[in-house]
Order: structure tokens, then sequence, then C-alpha cells
């Protein structure tokens, strides 16, 4: 009834096996025969190959390269999920889908065939033969995932290319041994003997286990697992093969064991192989260094060179293998990571031989994460400090089987940035061939966000241009540099190309582009930086030979706009097929028709680049004599491409201009968006031109003619057609950047190399080993939305939390820790043991004082009660701290990490987090002296009474320096005070950071403070430092106290407001089904409602907590937020719509009031970001949100998506869709977490 290794078979007393392992024997003879399959394949390839390079081709050729043709491009569609965070559930494309059913089908028939029978021994049967069914397959699961696979040299492809089945044929596993293992269990059940079972088969566990480890192989093959760590997930995945294979060898029967020592083989002649190759490929014995430049014995020396900021190039010398463009190889540098080895793709197409350098190649790595950063920064590193360093790499490879690719009469070449490493070589072995060569025609796409990205490639292209003219090929290239920088509105670096659009003639390049000009010299290549395709490039073609060969081949295009990237395929596709060509021998005159060849080679995933499916032309095309280019130049700041009402803007301006006299540059940032529609979509205050001679009312009647006046406000409304058919396509292409302008946070607006602002945004600060409470919350919250806010605008961001993490309270702490301090409980809830014990010693502490304070009234001596109260006690113990003792401060530095523990779970709940935790005890008491000497030298400060202070009266004349009044910055006993410390503080931020702007959130209570404390940093001579400073101030939080007792700690504000969301949730049974985690949305509708409660009024105001009203559904708080968002995705669900559905939508068919209403508002959005960057009010943000649920929540009965026409529908979703994106980017913007359901 069981299977073991005790003498039972997979099937009992062998009833089933002869059947079971002939199904096994069959699906072997299935893979042989499809190995077969690829092999005839590969041979006609070959064969067609030959014979079109020598001589002429015959009608079977012809129809061959047809059916291949047609097979390879109908292998390519594939359906692709958009969704943010969703991406990684795209299935494959459709000619793996077939390849995947086919062997589903064999899969399924091999499971179900003769098994199903309703008799004595059904569960056996269907067990049995899944269990081999499951085992069959484990040898190929093992050959798919080979670098040196046998199945791929059978075949002529690669591991890349075999990966993906891998990955289906574990899955599938996974499901045959869930069968196989469901009906034993099910079978045991019914028997009622599972226990007896588990007990006296042993290899029954190991099976579990075996399903266990595939099932976690499963899970952590899916994307986004994989992606998290990737070297982590390697180890694991080796180690989770090894533990698998040993599992399933000690579960099953020694008849089915061959299966499993197939896998071992697979994988150890992989292991064989891939050691014998990087043993070959690293280790020279007699290595000639003095014919080879960079030659050693062990390894390979590597030159390694930053470009820009996000480009690493690697040249390894002396390589002795030969590889074809479209390789990789795996790079191991133990001095960057001693654990990590990477693939990269080759970026040259062949080797160098006849030279002093040997053979060389080279890599293009592009800086992310992990070891491409470590690269990348120890690269800069070296250049910054004039170091040429000669590190060893290793390398393993090549890896791939890339096509030949001279045998096509047209190329298509796509790449984005770093992508290029794979298409360049590509381009380069093809117009370098010395063999016949069929190729016509390329057309070569390189796009990129930024040109120092690509500089490398670009340069390169120089020489590519004249090789093509000069063998006869017609080379078409195109770049485009999508992010809008100086260079992207003039030429090509390297080239000279004008630029199409460009009403600029003149080159600034990149800064790479000009340390290339001014480095580059005629000298022959003594090194592989100096030969082709090295780091130093032949001499760029300067302006004044802009007009001759390459420079202006008309073939040539750089745009700043994305790339319609079916429109680049389909031009090629078509002339190729329009052509009069010939199915022809490359070296033959006769011919005959054929259907011409292209190949296509697309963007990789990983490489993907979004095409727009919009264009704000369309819209400027409809107002005469507009285009961008003149918006942009003629008004800074303008960006019709990221919003849309700029566009307008630049248009009144314009006709304004001309019916005002007043200049144009006045009138653009008046133009404002308006409070509510029905007062228009821009609106005119005619007093703002500042006319004289005549009543701004009366100026505001004789000029309009179209707008709306009242009073003297001209009102302008915009028409609802134009603006849907290009709002609704801008909002889904930009998804969650739509409303950001990256282009503020740039130094230079024009010249993004000139890279980022910086601003430290100081928020939160709350007092170690206190309860992170309500007090607290405003800053968190309010710090946390601005650091949103400036990151969505391109700023380089520091979010620092200053810690009160110093001072006289922290001896108090000590000494109540040292009295009735518990270990366990401190590990356990560090803060809340720690505060329990900070206010009972304090209690004892005000009990002491007022004792003290009886006796000295009634006469007693207290100066021994004083000298041993609990206050001196704390002043002692403060004072070993500030002397460095070891034991001190090892108890207070344990207090300070266990709390930022804490703290960081609470920050995590609202959607925080910091770049650094700074803190009073960071500031050094030689600094503070240093301070305190200056300001004394200077005159800023001096002696009262022994202690030290500012007299801001003298200092600054007038009512300024009287309400600065007379700071303390250092006590009679030499203690220095809060001032004191933060004047240091600043000013070694100000010299770590070099930042443009520092935002200090802190609550109204500190104005005074903060003034002082800016005026004494202009007064030190850092007027510059002080101006970049700003403080955000904020209202209280009224009721609490944090000495007493009676606080309310956040995290139990938390609890109880998500406990009430929870209750309000069940009450509506249904929906409360359909929610997957309802406690973890309880949750964060409750922080929701905190949150949005705070952020209601203006920040200055006080607020009390009122639980009532802000976890009502009922009015704008935090859940009818929820709710709206919530809404909105409930119609998407039920629509069933896809995302290539929803963008081939007729906008024209939404002539609604509430679609065009709608569409005005999402309109509105960038403007609400910018203008919330002047105030810094979170209020600004919401109160455009609940505008935008309130417009949703009246139009759901007008515009029906469910239930419409089908293209209706379409349209109305795609309107739907877009305020998603709008609702769900606010939200974020706040710190909120959006709710699906």
């Amino acid at each position: 009834m069981s299977h073991n290794h005790g003498g039972m078979s997979m099937g009992t007393t062998g009833t089933f096996q002869s059947v079971n392992m002939g199904l096994a024997r069959d699906f072997w003879y299935i893979v042989a025969g499809v190995m077969g399959l690829t092999v005839v394949v590969r041979v006609v390839n070959y064969y067609k190959s030959s014979r079109r390079l020598r001589i002429q081709a015959s009608k079977f050729l012809e129809i061959w390269a047809t059916i291949t043709t047609v097979v390879r491009e109908a292998s390519y569609p594939q359906l692709h999920i958009g969704v943010k965070g969703l991406s990684w559930m795209t299935p494959p494309p459709l000619g793996r889908v077939v390849a995947l059913l086919i062997y589903w089908a064999i899969i399924i028939y091999m499971m179900t065939s003769g098994a199903i029978m309703k008799d004595a021994y059904f569960w056996e049967r269907i067990g049995f033969r899944n269990a081999w069914v499951t085992v069959m397959q484990l040898p190929l699961l093992y050959l798919l995932a080979s670098k040196c696979s046998i199945l791929g040299i059978i075949a002529g492809t690669s591991h890349e290319r075999l990966n993906w089945l891998h990955r289906w044929v574990g899955r599938t596993m996974f499901v045959t041994a869930s069968v196989h293992g469901w009906h034993f269990w099910t079978q045991w059940v019914l028997a009622d003997f599972v226990e007896y079972e588990l007990q006296v088969m042993p290899m029954v566990k190991y099976g579990l286990g075996a399903w266990a480890v595939l099932l976690w192989s499963l899970i952590a093959s899916f994307g986004p697992l994989r992606r998290m760590a990737y070297e982590v997930f390697v180890i694991q995945h080796i180690l989770s093969a090894v533990v698998f294979l040993w599992l399933v060898y000690v579960h099953v029967p020694p008849e089915s064991q061959w299966t499993v020592w197939f896998a071992i083989a697979a994988l150890c002649f992989d292991r064989a192989c891939r050691a014998v190759l990087l043993v070959w490929q690293n280790v020279k014995f007699a290595p000639n260094k003095s014919k080879c430049k960079g030659g050693q014995r062990i390894g390979h020396q590597a030159q390694i060179r930053a470009v820009g900021d996000s480009i690493t190039v690697i040249t390894i010398k002396d390589v002795h293998f030969k590889w074809r463009a479209g390789q990789h190889l795996y790079l191991w540098m133990p001095r960057i990571g001693v654990a990590e080895a990477h693939p990269y793709t080759i970026a040259c197409a062949h080797q160098l031989p006849e030279t002093c350098i040997c053979n060389s190649i080279q890599l293009v790595v592009r800086k992310h994460g992990g070891f491409s950063r470590r690269l990348h920064d120890f690269a800069t590193k070296s250049q910054n400090e004039g170091k040429k360093e000669r590190l060893t790499a290793f390398v393993s490879g090549p890896y791939g089987a890339p096509p030949r690719w001279d045998i096509y009469e047209t190329l298509v070449l796509i790449s984005a940035s770093t992508g290029a490493s794979f298409t360049l070589p590509i381009l380069e072995s093809v117009l370098q061939s010395k063999q016949t060569n069929c190729t016509k025609r390329i057309d070569f796409l390189l796009t990129a966000k930024q040109g120092e990205e690509i500089d490398f490639y670009v340069t390169r292209l120089h020489e590519f241009i004249e090789r093509a003219k000069t063998i006869g090929i017609d080379l078409l290239v195109q770049i485009a540099v999508t992010r809008k920088t100086s260079a992207s509105s003039d030429q090509l670096p390297g080239l000279g190309v004008k630029a199409v659009g460009s009403s600029s003639a003149s080159s600034t390049g990149s800064n790479l582009d000009k340390e290339m000009d001014a480095n580059a010299s005629e000298r022959p290549p003594t090194d592989i930086e100096n030969a082709r395709g090295g780091l130093t490039p032949r001499r760029t073609v300067t302006n004044a030979s802009a007009n001759s060969n390459a420079s202006t081949d008309s073939h040539v295009h750089q745009s700043s706009v994305r790339p319609d990237i079916e429109a680049f395929i389909r031009g090629p596709v078509e002339a190729t097929a329009r052509s009069p060509s010939h199915f022809f021998s490359c070296r033959q005159t006769h011919s005959q028709k054929h259907y011409p060849s292209i190949s296509t080679i697309p963007l990789s995933p990983s490489r993907a680049f979004m095409t727009s499916h919009f264009s704000i032309e369309n819209l400027v095309k409809q107002v005469e004599g507009l285009t961008l280019e003149a918006i942009t130049d003629k008004y800074p700041g303008c960006h019709p491409e990221l919003n849309p009402f700029d566009l307008y803007r630049a248009h009144l301006t314009n006709v304004l201009a001309d019916i005002t006299g007043v200049e144009p540059k006045i009138i653009y940032p008046i133009l404002s968006w308006t409070l509510s529609l029905d007062k228009g979509d821009l609106t005119l205050a005619a007093p703002a031109l500042r006319i004289k001679g005549k009543k701004p009312d009366e100026l505001a009647k004789e000029w309009a003619e179209k707008p709306t006046v009242v009073n003297y406000f001209l009102s302008f409304f915009v028409r609802g057609a134009p603006l849907i058919e290009s709002v609704i396509p801008m909002i889904r292409q930009s998804g969650s950047e739509y409303g950001h302008n990256k282009f503020l946070g740039l130094k230079d607006p024009k010249d993004a190399s000139q890279g980022k602002k910086r601003i430290i945004v100081e928020f939160s600060s709350p007092n170690i080993a206190k309860p992170f409470h309500a007090g607290h919350l405003r800053s968190t919250i309010i710090g946390g939305f601005i650091a949103n806010l400036y990151e969505g605008a391109g700023w380089d961001v520091i979010r620092m939390n200053y810690l009160g993490d110093w001072g006289k309270q922290y001896g108090l702490l000590a000494l109540a820790f040292e009295k009735y301090g518990d270990d366990e409980l401190l590990q356990k809830d560090p803060i809340n043991h720690l505060f329990t014990l900070y206010v009972r010693i304090n209690q004892e502490m005000t009990l002491e004082k007022e004792k003290i304070e009886e006796r000295k009234k009634a006469g007693e001596d207290v100066t021994e009660l004083e000298a041993q109260s609990l206050d001196e006690e704390a002043r002692r113990y403060f004072k070993k701290m500030t002397d460095r003792d070891e034991a001190a401060l090892a108890q207070w530095k344990r207090f300070r990490d266990l709390s930022i523990v804490r703290y960081k779970d609470t920050y995590a709940r609202l959607n925080i987090h910091f770049d650094e935790y700074s803190g009073e005890s960071r500031v050094s008491e030689t600094e503070m002296d240093r301070v305190g000497k200056e300001m004394e030298e200077k005159g800023i400060c001096q002696e009262d009474k022994g202690a030290m202070l500012v007299d801001f009266q003298k200092l600054i004349p007038g009512k300024e320096g009287k309400r600065l009044e007379k700071p303390l910055v250092r006590k009679r006993d030499g203690t220095a005070l809060y001032l004191t410390r933060d004047i240091s503080e600043l000013l070694g931020r100000h010299e770590k950071y070099k930042f443009d702007k520092m935002i200090y959130v802190v609550a109204s209570a500190q104005d005074l403070h903060l003034k002082q404390l800016f005026k004494i940093i202009e007064l030190l001579g850092h007027k510059d430092i002080a101006d970049k400073c700003q403080h955000i101030n904020f209202g209280l939080v009224l009721g609490m106290s944090t000495r007493k007792g009676t606080v309310k700690f956040l995290d139990d504000i938390l609890r109880d407001v998500a406990d009430k969301m929870h209750e309000t949730m069940k009450k509506n049974e249904d929906k409360y089904k359909q929610v997957e985690d309802p406690v973890g949305t309880a949750d964060t509708l409750g922080i929701s409602s905190v949150m949005v409660q705070d952020m209601s009024g203006k920040r200055i105001n006080n607020y009390t907590f009122n639980m009532d009203a802000m976890t009502s559904f009922e009015g704008d708080t935090g859940p009818y937020l929820q709710y709206a968002h919530a809404r909105v995705s409930s119609i998407k669900r039920r629509a069933g719509l896809s995302d290539d559905e929803i963008a081939s939508a007729d906008l024209s068919l939404l002539t609604e009031p509430h679609a065009v209403n709608i569409v005005r508002l999402l309109a509105q959005w960038p403007d609400t970001v910018k203008n919330t960057l002047n105030s810094l009010e979170p209020t600004t943000v919401l109160t455009y949100l609940f505008k935008m649920t309130h417009a949703l929540s009246s139009s759901y009965d007008h515009l029906q998506v469910v239930g419409s026409e089908r293209e209706l529908m379409k349209a109305r979703m795609a309107l739907y869709d877009a305020a998603h994106i709008v609702l769900g980017n606010g939200m974020r913007v706040l710190g909120l977490s959006p709710v699906n359901r």
C-alpha cells in the first residue's frame, strides 16, 4: 500500500512498474527526438547559410527561410503586465507558451493514461504513476540548469535560452509531485494510518522534505524574490539543488535511482567543464610578459575607469580565447567582491591581435547596487587620487550561442543605455567582417535617459558610420536621450550631427566628450585604451567640420523624446518586404525571387525601454506657430511634456503679450491655477501686470473676448476634447512619475551632468528611551511628506533623525536601571521598560526635592541631602559619560541602540525611513569649545555672572535684536547648552554634506531657538549657510505630557484605531471576505486616519486627537480617502480589461461633463505639486485629493463602466485608471499606503 526501499517498488509488487518505467523511457525517447530535430534544423540552417554565402540558393532553401522566419516572428508576441509590482507575472512569449503547452500535454498524458480507473488500486495507481512522472523529469531539470549543458551543445543554443524552461520544468515537477503525494496521503487518511505510515516508513519523511524543497525553489524562482539579493538567491539555489537530489535519492526505490544518478552526472559534467574552463582561461604557466603588456600567470590584469556618474569600463588583458558578438562571460574580481561572479556582455566584437596588448576584451558596467556600485566607487576614488589601479580579474566563458549576423539582409538593433554592449559588437562584427557579407541595411537605435550613459558607445559609432559607407551598407543610426540636458538639444557627441528639431548647431556635449576632445591625440595604439573600441577615441568631429562625411549623414538622427520602437521596427521590415530584392548568392550576380531576410534584436526585459503612446506634440500642433522647442527656450521652467497646463500658459502668454503689451516673462508666472473648476482652469489677476493709467477691472473687461471676467480676474476655461486626449495617455504612460518635475532638483536644469541639488530634512527627533508619542507624530509625518516632495522633484534628499540622546536625564535613567532594571524586560520591550523606569525615578526625585525644600524652609542644614540626592547623582553619572567612562558609555549606548531598533519598527508602519540617525551625542566637546572661542573672539557672546550669553540687542539694532533676546550658550559650570550644540552640528553638517538646503521640521515652540541659531551662524560669517536653512514649524497636539506617565503612546493609538477600523470592516461581511489581509488592511486604514487628521489643517494650527472623527468613513478622512482609491481599483478589476485594451481606447467618446471635469482636475496635479513645494503645506495635497474623490464619487452614476458598450467601457476605464494613478501618487507623497480592497 506504500512505496519504500524495503522491497516494494513504485508500484505494488510490480503491478504498475512496467507501465510506469515504459512511460519514463518514452519520455526520454521524446527528449532525444526533439534533440535530433534540433540537430536537423542546425544542419539545414548551416547549409542554407553556407550556400547563400557561396552559391545560388535553391527553391527548398527559399521555402525553408520563409518557414523559419514565420515561426520565429510568430514566437515573439507577449502579453506584458505593466502594473507596477506585478510585471514579474508577465507570461512568456507566444513561442515559449506553445512549447510549454506541448510539454504539459505530454506530461498530462503520462500522468493519466490508463491510470484513472475506479477500483481498489485507484489511489495507489495515480500516486505511483505521478511518482515516476516526477522523477523522470529530474535529469532534464538539471540538464537545463547547466552552463555547460549537453542539451545546449547538441541544440546549438545557450544556457540563457534554456534556463526559462528549467524553471518551468521545476514548476511542473512540483505539480506532479504534489499529485503523487496527495493521492497517497488521501489513501492513508481514508485508512486512518497516517501516523503509523510516518513511523514505519522513514522514507516518507524524506519525500515530504523533497517536496518542501521543491516548493521553496518554486517560490524563490519568481522575479521579486530572485532580484532582492541575487547572490543569496544563487547560493541557496545551489544548496537546495544538492539537498533535493539527496532527499530524492533516499526516497525513491533502487529501480528509479538511475534518474538521480543521471541528474548527478549532468551536474558533475557542468561543474567539471566550468572548472576546466576557469583554469584554462585564467592560468598561464609561461606568460610572455615581454610580448604581452598586462600578461600575468594567475588571472588577468584588469584596468577600470569610471565614465561619468554611472558607467564603469573594464579592460581585461591577455585573454586567449575567441568569442562572438553577443556572447558574455562571468567576471570575478576578488578585491571588489570576494565571493561574487557576475555575467557581463563582452562589449567589443573581436580580438585585437598583433599589437603589444595581445588579446584584450572590454566590459561596460552600469552602476546599480552591490558589486557594480563598489566597482564604480573604486574606479572613481582611484581617478580622483590620480592612481591607475590595476586589479586581478578572473573570467569564465564565453557563454551564449548567438547566430551568424552577416547572413541577414536587414538588421534592426535596439538597445537602451548599456544594452548597447550587446548590440554594438553585433554592428561592429558585421561591418568589420572579412568574409562575404549579405547585409545591406542596418537600423541602429540607442536610447538612454542621460547622455553620459552612452557617451562611450556614441564615440565608437563614429568609425562605424565611415566603415558602413565604405562597404556599401546603409546604416541608419537613431539616438534618443530622453532626459533633457544641454546636449540633448544640441549635437550628437562625437559625431557633430544636428539634433532633430534642434535650433542650434553648436555642440556642448557632456563632460566626457569635453574630456575626450581635450585629451585625444593622433598616436598609435599602445594599450587597449587607445586601440579600436577603447576609452580614448579618435579625434571627434568638431563644429568646423560638421558639414562633411558622417557628421552630416542624413541617416543619423538624434532626439530628446522617447522613440516609437514599433514604428522604428516597422520601417525597415516594410522597406525590406517592398524592395525588389532577390534570394541571392552573396557572390553571384544572377538571382531569383525570394522573401528578404531580416533579423530584429529586441530589448531584453531587463533592458526594456518604455515608449510613449501619447505625445503632447499632438496638442501643440493645434496651436499655429507653437513648438515645444520654442516654448522651452522662451520660458525657463516650462515643461509641457510633464505638465499639460504649461502648454496652455505658454500659449496664453503669447496671446496676452500681444494684447496687453506686457513682456511675456512677467505674464507667464502669474497665470495661476484656480481653486475650483467653476473659476476656470487658469486665471490672471490684472493688477499683477502693474499697468498704469487704467483700473485693473476696466483693463480686464477691455481685454476679454473669450475669457470670463470676475472683477479684475480673467478666467480661462480649457476645451475638454484636446485636454482629454493628451492628459489621460500622459498620466497612464508616466505612471508614478506623473506630477513630479525632476528638473527642479537639478543644479542646472539645462545641464543634468552638473548633478542634483542636495537637501537635508531633519525631522522626528525623539528622545532616546522614551516612547514615540503623538507629540512626535507631527514632526515625523510632516518631515516625511517634505522629504517625499523634494525627492519627487529630483533633489538628492538626506532624511536625518537628530535624536535627543545626551544629557543629565541619561544619568537619571542609568540610576533607575541600577535600582529597578530588568535585563529580560529590556530585551523584550526596551522603550516601554526604560520609560517606566524614567517615570518612576522622576517621581522619586520630585518627592525628594519637595522634602529637601521643606527642611530648608524649616531652617535645617540640607547640604548633605542635596549632595546625596538623585539629582546630584544623575549629574555625577552624566559627568562620567562626558569624561568618556567606558562602563557609563556602554550602558548609554545599549539604551540608545535598543531604542533605535524599536523606533525603526514604528517608522516602518508610517512608511518612514532615515538615511542617518544623528544625535546630540555626536557633537564633540572639542568642536563646541572651538565654536565658543570663535564667538568670543568675534564679540558675538559675552560673559555674564560666569555664564556666556549672546546679547542680540547689542549686535542687531531695532526690534529684531530685541525679539531675539539674550540666549545662553554656556552655563556657569562650563556645560554647553542646546544652542551651542546646534551651532556646531549645523556647521559640521555643511562641511560633511555640502548641502544646498536644510530644513528643520520642529514645533513652533522652537521658533525663537531656530531664529537665534540662524542669526548666530550669520554673525559667525556664514551667511551663505544660514540662507540655506529653513525652519518648518507646526502647532502642537494638545493634552500631552511626558513626565507624569499620562502620555498617549503612538503605538497604543495606532492599535486602537486599527481595532476600530477592523470592527467597522466586519460590519460588511461580503466585502470583508474579499479582503486578503483584513488585519493588515485595518492597520493601514488606522494609520491613514491618524495621518490625514494631522495633515487636514495648516501646519501651524494646534489640534486635539478625536478618535471618532478620524476613523469615520464620512467626511474628508483617511478611511474615506482609502475607500475612494479602493473603489476605483474595484472598477478596474470588475471591468477585466487589459492595459493594452485600455491604451487602445477611443478617448473622443468621453464627452460627458463629469468626464471633462475629472480630466481638468487630473491636469492640475503637476501644478498642485509645484505649488506645494513653495508652501510645504500637506493640506494643499490633501485638499486636492479630496476634490478628486468628490468628483469621482459624483461621476459613477453618469460614467458607468461595467455593462457599457465595449468601446465606451474602454474609454471610461482609461479615465478612471488615470484617476487611480493620480490618487495613488498623491497618497504616496503624503506617506500613505493606498489599499486596493
